[in-house]
């Protein structure tokens, strides 16, 4: 799309007789619109690894030795490995509960050894092999390791602008703003910046599903045989995929069944080239991700069950054994009660999310809480309003069939990540956000599709209202309470602020309805090139407000909270 088509001023009677698209017309088509914010995405690509990559430094060089969830217990996996002792066996008492709470209280006082820490030699073993190399080369540097957890979290990045440019071409805000997202949220950015597994996890299911997601679009693009070449290799990358992914973390075990789930599915549903495979035809497919993903487990899977006993093939009743101490959810619930409990699992896992440093105890200002609580609540609306358009369809809709198709394996995905964290806290206390990070692609997903439904004209101004009846009424209640929660109050009302007044960036664009009622002197000072150009870089500067705000919390966190809290 030329400046020129987006930019051009009307004139004389062609201008006068023109049609003026409707609100739902310029909704619909998506690309245009998008491109009226961002025209160069691999631009935005560069600039937001830039912000990550700083960001990511700051965190692995200022956080303190070992004042990361479970930093030192990683540790010494590799320091076994590197020490050529093979891959090492969870025991009893490489748990110690006393002795953790001991290291925490002190704030890890070097003459306190972390060698008893040894709990997460349950884990498979391929981030630990990949690691002791450089545990070799620097002598076991903790910032070394840290930044390779850096580098790792740069190839996560590229991954999932690559697979939402795949899906969403010309969706720049969907692509970009998930990628955003991801690249500056500020807790993943201090475990990516931690010595831990949960970093290659990502980087592999974020593989598996570019993969996965380049064969879903060969399907339903395909007319004809010659179109499906390549997609047997595909498959078998895939198997291979997901088999390093069950070498690296358990959330590989709860990615794998989806994904066979989903080829049979698309093969059933969508494929349109000859008949439609029969049931056995389907076991080829699924071979072809199984048998691979299964070769590689399995040498793992026999030595766990020699170890650990018949059964335990991932070592996870060993490691219910062994950490004896740590808080179950039964015992909490019977000492606490049901609604403390509730309490603690939405606030603490909401908190957590966003950004609880150090072992879970170093948190932000509530008033970044509040802030980030209320862009929550913005996201949830522009959900609702795509929700809205995608059930419509066109042309309300900017999505087709594939697209539609992925959104609902994202939908399966969020699924699978949430009944991996309900399951996890049946058992023990664990609220804590950064479980939800592996799948950071759907959710960053549905991040940006919020966020890019409220910049439309009137989806935006809708919720601009509904934001200042809230602020209102804020207001009138605390007024009349006598406690007025200004900052919360605040903060609504700029967000309705700018919700409100957002279509006027779009003014010279489309001929928008909204500025319709103007005089014409004025509708063509809006097409001036200069305001026009001015106007093109506050679109920019509006989209990226949230993620100028991570950023900034990004570069913050380390010296207003983890440095004075954590610091021996």
């Amino acid at each position: 799309m030329e400046r020129q088509a987006l930019y051009a001023a009307p004139s004389g009677r062609q201008a006068q007789t023109a049609p003026h698209p409707t609100l739902a017309s310029v909704a619909a088509d998506g690309a245009v619109f998008d491109a009226l914010y961002i025209r160069r995405p691999r631009r935005w690509l560069a600039g937001i690894l830039l912000a990550y990559l700083v960001a990511a430094c700051l965190f692995a060089t200022k956080t303190p030795p070992w004042q990361a969830p479970d930093e030192p217990a990683h540790y010494n996996y590799i320091a076994h490995i590197a020490a050529g002792y093979g891959l090492p066996q969870l025991q009893m008492g490489d748990f110690d509960k006393a002795y953790m709470d001991r290291l925490l209280r002190s704030r890890f006082a070097p003459e306190l050894s972390i060698q008893k820490l040894r709990y997460e030699s349950y884990q498979p073993p391929l981030y630990y092999l990949l690691a002791t190399p450089i545990f070799w080369l620097t002598g076991g540097d903790l910032i070394a390791l840290r930044l390779f957890g850096v580098f790792i979290g740069m190839g996560t990045i590229l991954l999932v602008y690559r697979c939402l440019a795949l899906v969403f071409p010309g969706k720049h805000l969907l692509s970009v703003g998930a990628t955003a997202f991801t690249a500056l949220l500020p807790m993943h950015v201090a475990m990516s910046a931690a010595v831990n597994n949960d970093g290659l996890a990502e980087l592999l299911l974020m593989a598996s599903m570019l993969v996965l997601l380049t064969w879903m679009k060969v399907e339903y693009q395909a007319r004809e045989p010659a179109a499906l070449q390549g997609q047997e290799r595909r498959l078998l990358l895939l198997g291979i995929l997901l088999g390093m992914g069950l070498l690296t973390k358990i959330y590989a075990y709860l990615f794998t069944p989806m994904a066979l789930v989903v080829i049979v599915a698309v093969l059933r549903l969508w494929r349109r080239v000859g008949p439609k495979p029969s049931w056995r035809a389907l076991l080829k497919p699924l071979a072809q991700v199984a048998v691979p993903a299964v070769v590689l487990g399995l040498p793992f899977w026999i030595r766990n069950l020699l170890l650990y006993g018949f059964w335990d093939v991932l070592g996870l009743q060993r490691h219910d054994q062994v950490v004896v101490g740590q808080a179950r959810t039964g015992e909490w619930i019977a000492y606490h009660g049901w609604v403390a409990y509730g309490e603690r699992a939405f606030g603490f896992t909401f908190k957590s999310f966003w950004g609880v440093f150090g072992w879970m105890g170093v948190f932000m200002d509530d008033r970044v809480y509040t802030a980030l609580l209320l862009f929550s609540g913005v996201i949830f609306m522009g959900v609702l309003w795509a929700t809205v358009r995608l059930i419509s369809g066109g042309p309300d809709t900017d999505m087709d069939r594939f697209q539609v198709g992925v959104l609902i394996l994202f939908g399966l995905f969020l699924l699978a990540v949430g009944l991996g964290y309900l399951g996890y806290n049946l058992k023990f206390v664990q609220h804590q956000g950064r479980y939800f990070f592996w799948g950071l692609l759907p959710i960053s997903t549905v991040v940006a599709l919020g966020w890019r439904e409220v910049l439309q004209p009137l989806q935006g101004v809708i919720t601009g209202f509904l934001a200042a009846v809230l602020a209102g009424g804020l207001a009138l209640m605390g007024y009349l309470n006598g406690d007025i929660d200004g900052w919360t109050v605040l903060s609504i009302s700029l967000i309705a602020l700018g919700l409100l007044l957002q279509p006027l960036l779009l003014a010279g664009t489309h001929r928008l309805l909204v500025i319709r009622w103007l005089p014409q002197s004025i509708q063509a000072w809006w097409n001036r090139p200069a305001v026009a150009t001015a106007l093109g870089a506050l679109r920019c500067l509006a989209w990226s407000l949230p993620f100028l705000f991570l950023w900034a919390l990004d570069l913050l966190a380390p010296y207003l909270y983890i440095v004075p809290q954590l610091s021996g």
